[in-house]
């Protein structure tokens, strides 16, 4: 039987793509409209169950995915600024060069994630709020205890040799926003240590 889906922007309403086919899924709307160049921006896809699918360079920016099945999605270089990803099941999900600025992970599941190269992640927490980007402290399935903050991904050992980094954005000058930035570090590295207990 035909199916008719359709994807609304989360914010007006508004229709941003619609699809027909034999047994249709919002899985493969989704892919659909993306491989027809579609607007995504602010997509309702709240709950999609979207399990495995190669969304390599989406486009989401603003979109709701609260509480989807993101489980071993392929999200490389995809830009998710700003989006709700908030209870979403991203365990084994390939985050590499993913945009996750302003994005809201909290309560997203992210055991098994892939964020860099071939990690795999054990455990991980997820701060929003403590300066201006996203800070994700995790361990990998190797014991390896590393902290993603903003565009920068180390192990703590790096960061700890070498946390004043970003000079044109956080010089060490005892500044508001790089003060932030070193208690988000803080606060992560607390996690981690935490996690030895």
């Amino acid at each position: 039987m035909k199916n008719k889906l359709q994807i609304k922007n989360r914010f007006t309403g508004t229709l941003l793509f619609e699809f027909e086919k034999e047994d249709n899924t919002i899985k493969e709307t989704l892919l659909e409209a993306l491989k027809q160049g579609a607007n995504l921006l602010g997509a309702d896809l709240k709950g999609a169950y979207l399990r495995g699918a190669n969304l390599r360079g989406a486009d989401l920016q603003g979109a709701n995915l609260l509480d989807a099945n993101l489980r071993g999605v392929y999200l490389q270089g995809a830009y998710l600024l700003d989006a709700n990803l908030r209870g979403a099941d991203l365990q084994g999900a390939y985050l590499q060069g993913a945009n996750l600025r302003g994005a809201d992970l909290q309560g997203a599941y992210l055991q098994g994630a892939y964020l860099r190269g071939a990690e795999k992640i054990k455990c991980a927490a997820v701060f929003k709020g403590l300066y201006q980007y996203i800070v994700i402290p995790y361990i990998t399935e190797e014991n390896i205890k590393r902290i993603k903050m903003g565009c920068f991904n180390k192990s703590l050992e790096e960061w700890e040799s070498n946390f004043w980094n970003n000079n044109d954005e956080f010089p060490n000058n005892g500044s508001m926003k790089s003060n932030l930035r070193l208690m988000a570090y803080n606060t992560a590295k607390a996690w981690l240590e935490l996690q030895d207990k």
